[in-house]
């Protein structure tokens, strides 16, 4: 059989450790080891009987004086120590305290069982009530607290221009229609959690939350970065050289503008506020227009000497 670690040891404690060091030390390391928390962990098991057990001692004066002069022999109910048997084992602790006694997982010091002594029972109750559902330790009649419902995710698609301005959509879940408010500028991938919308909860708890992934349709002409869009808009040779007025289309209409004389081709121009308007911003994005400079693939005899000629004014 394994030797018995020192109680301080366990608890991570110093042997001049006081009361509330011993007090806190207990709470930290029975929330550690709970098997509560670890189910079907045997190691931590065994360590929370050990936590058990050095904080039984060490939080009673008594005790813990006949442990500091000597050992585990001081503590053992059939040592005999002053000729009396010290309750190792007996029904007190919360009993005695107008609290409740707790029963452990194991027989330390050949004791049939022992307690949590130095809280009351609603002390108890609020460190680990809370954590591992309410009840005793190993109580097999606590009962789960109400946990949520699981939460249900869907892919919704829309069009780009449905994400730039913003839309209401409906689905259909559980037998039930649910609307879904989409704010303009909403970006591909983003997520909206409808509250309450997802699985119902199996033991009394609030319902669970539908989780909407936006998966955005691409544009035929647009491209889009953020809050700005971007465009190819072609033009010819003559308007690149001489300038001219051209048409730019934006996702809600299309504008005129002036590319000036000598455009070189792949120039981007910036039209500011041309862009989408997303939510966390108060003005929107900008359009940012890439001119392409079309180049004829053929040409008739009368168009090569005429480039010709210009060719030679230009030498």
């Amino acid at each position: 059989m394994a030797e018995k670690r020192e109680l301080y040891e366990v608890l991570g404690l110093k042997k001049e450790a006081s009361t509330d060091e011993i007090k806190k030390a207990f709470r930290k390391k029975a929330m550690k080891y709970h098997p509560d928390k670890n189910p079907g962990d045997k190691t931590s098991e065994e360590k929370f009987k050990e936590v058990n057990e050095a904080y039984g001692i060490l939080s009673d004066a008594d005790k813990r004086d006949k442990y500091d002069r000597f050992g585990f022999a001081g503590v053992d109910p059939n040592a005999g120590f002053n000729g009396q048997n010290q309750g190792w084992g007996q029904d007190q602790g919360f009993g005695n305290q107008g609290g409740h006694q707790y029963q452990t997982y194991g027989n330390f010091n050949r004791a049939d069982h022992d307690v949590f002594q130095g809280f009351s029972g609603s002390e108890f109750e609020n460190l680990f009530g809370t954590m591992f559902g309410g009840g005793g330790f190993g109580s097999a009649q606590r009962k789960a607290a109400p946990r949520k419902g699981s939460d249900l995710q869907a892919t919704l698609t829309i069009t780009f221009e449905e994400a730039a301005f913003g839309t209401k959509k409906q689905v259909r879940l559980n037998g039930k229609t649910i609307s879904i408010t989409i704010p303009e500028g909403i970006e591909n991938g983003a997520k909206i959690s409808l509250k309450g919308q997802g699985q119902p909860s199996a033991n009394g708890g609030p319902n669970g939350d539908l989780i909407a992934v936006m998966h955005i349709k691409p544009h035929s002409t647009f491209t889009r970065k953020g809050a700005d869009l971007y465009i190819n808009v072609p033009i010819t040779v003559t308007q690149a050289v001489l300038g001219a007025s051209i048409i730019v289309p934006t996702l809600k209409d299309k504008v005129s503008y002036k590319v000036p004389a000598g455009t070189q081709p792949n120039t981007v121009f910036r039209l500011k506020g041309k862009g989408i308007k997303v939510l966390k911003n108060k003005n929107p994005g900008d359009l940012y227009v890439t001119v392409l400079v079309k180049i004829p693939t053929e040409v008739t005899t009368e168009q090569r000497d005429l480039l010709e000629k210009l060719d030679k004014t230009f030498k």
